[in-house]
């Protein structure tokens, strides 16, 4: 029996012949009945968003902090620095790369089958990585599958959260998008002293018990109905399309996708190079993995403000986001020149203000920009290009 909370919708789904004894026909309606979740903006709403911000923690937390086992794995394989980077990047490009099949899975399986697969290909891949004794295996089960899990959960959250909220759905998602900033305040710390205490493999073992806790979020998702009439027909045919051209139609999306690909060109290439870069200038290591504490923080806190900001119609948020892209620009440019902790503490923080205003407002405008039926395919596509 459904709760309180829950509305039932009778859905017709077309009519159905049957043949009887002396030659005629019987026409029978067929309906179904589907379950509506609780309404907008209710507790449930608040405990689904709490659930994708946790989730979005933990899974962008492990990937972007991959910069911190770095120095090991170059350690382990000497295979350069070049070749042993490629596998933190593949694993970060591959977090956004499989977006336009996660939308597509999740048109077919819907949001619980795919985020629950997503959870248990991660877990696998992290506990099959720690047993690699090849650089380039490590491509594959860390760079490839793992990060082809990663997005089957990220991806969802910014679909899914949405459709829970109506006053509060640019909060909700400034809220999910904290997940990249939280995970480097949180989880950094977590995978240096785990990698202190284990050891890079030991690491990857406690990687995979920890991302299992996100299968909880496939449990909160509650199947949504946007009206009671279904056209069958035209969900089965949409379901079949893994493509709609359409979508380049939409100017603001083309524009925003635009933008997001040449500033992500760039953007998480120190992190995964700074450990050692700082090594080398002579800091400890604790020193630079507290940077990224630093980073996390201002990408953390910085991400509600954009969320909400973008609720003010008065506000123009494009001239906001022109000014962080070239904040961090400059930012770089003027890095090799820092000599001391403060210089490096300062770059951080402004990477991390920039980080949390263009991720959170590059997603917010592509959802905004696009209407309910080519969001998952529109965010997914922005993801993969991005």
């Amino acid at each position: 029996m459904p709760s309180s909370q829950d509305k039932l919708v009778e859905v017709d789904m077309g009519k159905e012949s049957e043949a009887v004894g002396n030659g005629d026909t019987t026409t029978k309606t067929v309906t179904c009945v589907v379950k509506v979740s609780p309404e907008q903006d209710s507790c449930w709403s608040w405990l689904v968003c709490f659930g994708a911000v946790l989730s979005n923690v933990i899974i962008c937390g492990f990937t972007y902090s991959y910069g911190i086992l770095f120095p090991a794995l170059l350690d382990e394989f000497q295979q350069g620095k070049a070749k042993t980077a490629w596998v933190g990047s593949i694993a970060m490009m591959g977090l956004g790369l499989f977006g336009p099949l996660v939308g597509n899975l999740y048109h077919r399986l819907g949001a619980r089958i795919v985020t629950l697969s997503g959870t248990l290909i991660c877990v696998a891949s992290l506990i099959v990585t720690s047993k690699v004794t090849n650089l380039y295996v490590m491509y594959f089960t860390y760079g490839f599958l793992f990060s082809f899990g990663s997005c089957g959960v990220f991806i969802l959250t910014y679909i899914m959260v949405p459709k829970y909220f109506t006053k509060w759905r640019s909060l909700s998602l400034g809220l999910i998008a904290m997940g990249p900033g939280g995970g480097l305040f949180i989880m950094s710390p977590i995978v240096h002293e785990l990698f202190k205490a284990f050891g890079w493999r030991g690491t990857f073992l406690c990687m995979a018990g920890i991302v299992f806790l996100t299968s909880v979020l496939a449990f909160v998702y509650k199947p949504t109905v946007e009206s009671g009439k279904m056209d069958l027909n035209s969900q089965q045919k949409e379901n079949k399309k893994f493509w709609d051209i359409s979508i380049l139609k939409h100017k603001e999306f083309v524009l925003c996708t635009t933008a997001a690909v040449l500033f992500y060109t760039g953007h998480y290439t120190p992190t995964v190079h700074m450990v050692r870069y700082l090594e080398e200038k002579g800091f400890a290591e604790v020193t630079a993995s507290r940077l990224y504490i630093y980073s996390g923080i201002a990408s953390l806190l910085i991400r509600p403000v954009i969320g909400r900001l973008n609720d003010f119609k008065w506000i123009n948020m494009l001239h906001i986001y022109f000014i962080a892209a070239g904040l961090e620009g400059a930012s770089t440019l003027l890095f090799p020149m820092a000599t001391t902790s403060t210089h490096f503490i300062i770059y951080f923080v402004v990477y991390g203000l920039a980080d949390g205003t263009l991720g959170c407002g590059f997603a917010i405008a592509v959802l905004n920009s696009l209407p309910e039926k080519l969001k998952p395919l529109g965010f997914g596509l922005y993801n993969c290009l991005s």
